[in-house]
């Protein structure tokens, strides 16, 4: 069964951001990741306002996929880059 990753970033630093993105969507092209959407915060219509963020939804054909992706040797030398880059929270849903 398929799964969605809601993933979520408060900014820390713009150009370390920016290479990180690069960086995750060539890894995330050679795992067939599809990106379902990219956007960033504007405003909340109901429930607490949100910091300034930046928010993406990926699909992963189940979860035993995203596992891997996530424990891969290419993305744990990107989790530093992110780190420093970024606040992330990353979800995942059932579809």
């Amino acid at each position: 069964m398929s799964v969605l990753n809601f993933s979520y970033a408060t900014i820390k630093d713009a150009k370390a951001f920016s290479d990180y993105v690069r960086k995750a969507s060539s890894l995330m092209a050679e795992w067939h990741v599809e990106v379902v959407v990219r956007g960033t915060y504007r405003a909340t219509m109901r429930g607490d306002e949100k910091a300034q963020h930046v928010a993406a939804v990926f699909r992963y054909p189940d979860m035993h996929t995203a596992r891997r992706f996530y424990a891969s040797d290419v993305y744990q030398k990107l989790i530093p880059l992110r780190d420093a880059a970024c606040e992330m929270e990353i979800q995942f849903y059932e579809e």
